[in-house]
């Protein structure tokens, strides 16, 4: 099975704006002494950023084997 343009564009583009939030100006934003819930903000960017990008990238795929 060949993956459709479109799926492989949308991948490429959520691994380029993973790069760009993870890169370090971007981070830098998050370094910061607060907290949420008990957990350093930066601990909580870098998590929920990857749930999300995994929510994302396992949609796109369960699309693709449809």
């Amino acid at each position: 099975m060949k993956m459709k343009k479109r799926h492989q564009q949308k991948l490429v583009v959520l691994a380029v704006v993973l790069f760009l939030l993870w890169n370090v100006p971007f981070v830098t934003i998050f370094d910061v002494d607060f907290q949420i819930l008990g957990f350093p903000a930066f601990y909580v960017f870098i998590f929920l950023s990857w749930l999300v990008s995994s929510i994302v990238a396992y949609s796109i795929l369960k699309k693709f084997y449809e």
